[in-house]
């Protein structure tokens, strides 16, 4: 049994046991009932002095030095969620799987912590490991210990061993090292330098981390004969060759690098395939779930039913029970006929129900109805059989008559509701539900069969119609959508067909995209293809929790890519026009297709790379500013802040946008240092930060939610990178024009949208996720109507007036009546009562209520400040940008 198969068989207490009393405060994730966030953690040696307020710490940055312990209550946090979830019976083995593997990272990294192998917030975690190896890493920016090109052995490194005769049966570290080490080697000899050599001809290889590409690399410097730099690439990599693969993964087909995308690849539409239509998936979804038990009650019960009601039926004397106009009761009465033919029919019947109840128990629910038509033809006929006729006694005469007259009512209601067999309303029923189960039953049959054609293309880059036999027109519609986000289509075209549904998932295929581009310029294609392979597997590094205004790494760093720039030939005059096209694109697609999200991450770090593309006399360093994480915050800003502050306010001085944020751009732009900058955003936030000095060092701390101001105003400030690119592409004239209405009009269509859908009874978490990005769209709304004459900004304000008449409508929808006095008990208070409510539902209806009414509040003090502001008069408060939809 491993480390993670111990702990899920363990208590809660094993926790404390490895990390100790730091972590006691922290068992369930939480500090006095607030909620970690994603760097939540405690330096647990150091503490605030007397006269600050003594709370347990909540970022990475509450001290000036960071302990050995630092991210432990965090991680424990984390630790018990996983625990929870693979010792749960109620998951699928799957997810349970997940969580396993999950824990045993957990544990890895909390260890190295204590011990001081991992270091949290430094852009090289692993300790004695550059920064230029790739490091697995976990959620909230922790790194695990492992390297991405590390671990356990892949099947195709598995595959290469067996084929050499290495064995690798042991899984002791040594040894994997060992193995590694050989497998790594045998690149420098013949036959396999000559197989690399062809694969980095033909192009048949797959880089899944930057460093896989190395021996690829190294092939590369010995044809253009630069001896020397592959000489010392080999110093660099040697002390590393036990515990990373550098070689790439074999390929069938080599990687299509036309800039087309596909949403999925094959494996990952095999995998929702066989969720969907798989004889027995590993996961089944809730969907899967519900289909299969339909089916199942359609195939196998519903026919029980039929059956019953047949029996049933036969013993009827007469016409069949029913209702006439008047609602009385007419027709023969059940059981009058019960002869030994029928009596062996229904013994053969309740056999069968046993045998089909035993094979498949989730059909159980059905039969512990307490009430419903077929519990009581099931009780009945179940009492019957337990007691024959030829056994009864004078006093059953009475019970058998309740049952007939039971069974009576029961077989009218049948009748009228939905018909009882041989009827047309009942036959109808019937051949309905034989429909919907042969259609169901050839979707599985269809959904199979295409698994089956997909498996062996598994492997391949890009599936088209084409390469199926099917026909795409008979499948399911959910299957149609599945097989079309396979074809590779242009980005735009994606954008079209609405396959692109958020900035982030843009954003997500802009990191795919610009390696292409960047390539495309590149003379050797052999070269070409490589460095795009390598830029591709660099952008799908996850980034690291980082202190003190550190960056993340660049792949410039990376020895090997320094190596392969330094030799490869560039068409300079392409390089700058495929980067100056792309850079238009990128900024009018997302503009155009989300304005009303804030440039994400990823955006900006795919807009950084092509920006290296060009001259630095086109368009400098431009300050591209990221969203900062409230919760490892340092309480200051670096210099690119305030550089893009300055040109937000050469940019939106005497504008909408200046006068509703009541800024001072004038003051902004005589800003000399980047704490002047935060003191300002520090002032307007009305913050709480606490300080106190020790050694001559000021140490500020701070809680999230108060971070969390004092960005939100920079983001104000600065406009989030909308002034900054504004002004490098020139697109004032444009946002003045048509282009720019639009854009207004877009984003208070959607502000309208996401306001009057409001639903009071969401978690807080995603309620308060609603509040940040509507906040996040005003401003960008804000933005692009400055640029807008005074009629059209009187036009949106008014399409924003909406919102209040819609919230009126749903508070007025809640129906709470007023408790009345009722009496008075013992002690003489009144006793107060609520017809037809409970306390519980009372008091969910009142907090819903509070909360639509204080939704109600925030827009109208968001839209009453705009109209003031647009009819020049004088607001009574400065807005709150963020903490006003909290």
């Amino acid at each position: 049994m491993n480390r993670a198969e111990s702990f899920t068989h363990s208590n809660q207490n094993l926790v404390h046991q490895i990390v100790g009393a730091s972590i006691s405060n922290s068992s369930s994730g939480s500090f006095n009932g607030s909620s970690i966030s994603n760097a939540a953690m405690a330096s647990g040696k150091l503490c605030p002095p007397n006269d600050t307020e003594a709370q347990p710490a909540t970022s990475l940055n509450q001290y000036g030095s960071i302990s050995s312990t630092t991210g432990i209550p965090y991680l424990s946090g984390l630790l018990f969620k996983a625990g929870t979830t693979a010792t749960s019976e109620h998951v699928d083995p799957v997810t349970r799987s997940r969580a396993i593997s999950k824990i045993e990272q957990l544990l890895q990294t909390i260890q190295g912590t204590i011990t001081g192998t991992l270091t949290p917030g430094s852009r090289a975690p692993i300790v004695n490991t550059p920064v230029w190896l790739t490091p697995v890493v976990m959620t909230g920016g922790f790194a695990s210990g492992q390297l991405a090109a590390g671990g356990p052995l892949s099947n195709y490194e598995i595959e290469l061993a067996n084929q050499l005769g290495i064995s690798v049966t042991s899984d002791q570290p040594n040894d994997l090292e060992n193995i590694r080490s050989s497998l790594n080697r045998i690149w420098f000899t013949e036959p396999h330098s000559s197989r690399l050599c062809n694969m980095l001809l033909r192009g048949k290889y797959r880089v899944n981390a930057p460093e896989e590409a190395v021996m690829l690399i190294l092939m590369a410097l010995h044809w253009f004969g630069h001896d020397n730099r592959a000489e010392d690439l080999i110093n660099t990599i040697s002390p590393f060759m036990g515990k990373v693969r550098f070689f790439p993964e074999p390929a069938e087909q080599p990687l299509p690098l036309d800039g087309n995308l596909a949403m999925k690849s094959v494996k990952d539409v095999l995998t929702q395939l066989d969720k969907r239509f798989g004889p027995d998936p590993e996961h089944k979804t809730t969907t899967r779930q519900r289909l299969d038990k339909n089916a199942l009650v359609f195939d196998q019960w519903l026919p029980l039913k039929d059956r019953l009601l047949a029996l049933i039926q036969d013993t009827v004397e007469g016409d069949l029970p029913y209702y006439n106009t008047d609602g009385e009761l007419c027709g023969g009465m059940p059981l009058a006929t019960v002869t030994p033919e029928w009596l062996g029919k229904a013994i053969q019947y309740q056999a069968d129900r046993e045998q089909i109840t035993a094979q498949h128990p989730e059909l159980m629910y059905r039969t512990t109805r307490k009430r419903g038509s077929e519990r009581i033809l099931q009780r009945s006929l179940e009492i019957l059989l337990a007691y024959l006729p030829e056994r009864w006694c004078s006093s059953d005469t009475e019970g058998f008559q309740k049952i007939q007259s039971t069974l009576r009512k029961t077989l009218a209601d049948i009748h009228r509701k939905q018909g009882l067999p041989e009827t047309e309303q009942y036959q109808k029923a019937l051949n309905q539900r034989q429909s919907w189960l042969e259609q169901y039953k050839q979707s599985c049959l269809t959904g199979q069969s295409l698994i089956r054609q997909l498996q062996p293309l598994k492997d391949c880059v890009q599936v088209t119609p084409d390469d199926l036999t099917m026909d795409v027109a008979g499948m399911p519609e959910p299957v149609k959508k599945l097989l079309a986000a396979l074809q590779p289509r242009p980005l735009s075209e994606l954008l079209e067909r609405g396959d692109i549904t958020s900035a982030e998932v843009l954003a997500s295929k802009y990191l795919e995209i610009v390696p292409i581009v960047r390539s495309d310029s590149i003379l050797d294609p052999d070269l070409a293809t490589l460095f795009a392979q390598v830029a591709q597997a660099f952008n799908r590094r996850r980034s690291l929790l980082l202190l003190n205004l550190q960056s993340q790494v660049r792949m410039e760093e990376l020895p090997w890519v320094k190596h392969l720039q330094a030799i490869t030939p560039i068409d300079q005059g392409k390089r700058v026009k495929n980067a100056e096209k792309l850079i238009a694109d990128m900024v009018t697609q997302v503009f155009t297709c989300f304005p009303q999200t804030i440039l994400p991450n990823r955006f900006i770090n795919s807009f950084g790379q092509l920006i290296k593309e060009l001259p630095e006399c086109s368009m400098g360093q431009l300050p591209l500013t990221e969203e900062l994480a409230t919760d490892i915050f340092q309480n200051r800003f670096s210099e690119k802040f305030l550089k893009a502050a300055k040109q937000a306010a050469s940019l939106m001085q005497g504008t909408l946008y200046e006068k509703y944020y009541r800024l001072d751009y004038g003051v902004i732009a005589n800003l000399e240092k980047p704490g002047d900058l935060y003191d300002l955003c520090l002032d307007k936030s009305d913050a709480r930060i606490h300080t106190w000095t020790d050694n001559n060092y000021v140490h500020k701390y701070a809680w999230p939610s108060e971070n969390g101001k004092v960005i939100e105003w920079q983001q104000v400030i600065t406009t989030h990178n909308l002034a900054t690119l504004t002004k490098a592409l020139k697109l004032s004239e444009q946002l003045r024009g048509k282009d720019g209405q639009k854009l207004s009009h877009k984003i208070a269509d959607w502000i309208v949208i996401k306001c009057t859908r409001y639903n009071p009874g969401n978690p807080d978490k995603i309620r308060l996720q609603e509040h940040k990005n509507i906040a996040y769209a005003f401003r960008q709304m804000m933005f692009f109507l400055s640029f807008q004459p005074d009629d059209v900004q009187l036009s949106v304000l008014e399409k924003l007036k909406v919102i209040p008449q819609k919230l009126d409508c749903k508070i007025s929808a809640f129906n709470i009546e007023t408790p009345e006095p009722t009496g008075v008990d013992d002690k003489g208070d009144v006793e107060m009562t609520t017809t037809g409510e409970n306390d519980r539902d009372l008091k969910e209806k009142k907090q819903l209520l509070a909360r639509l009414n204080k939704k109600k509040e925030q827009v109208d003090t968001m839209i009453n400040t705009l109209e003031m502001v647009l009819t020049g008069q004088k607001t009574q408060e400065p807005p709150k940008p963020f903490t006003a939809w909290l």
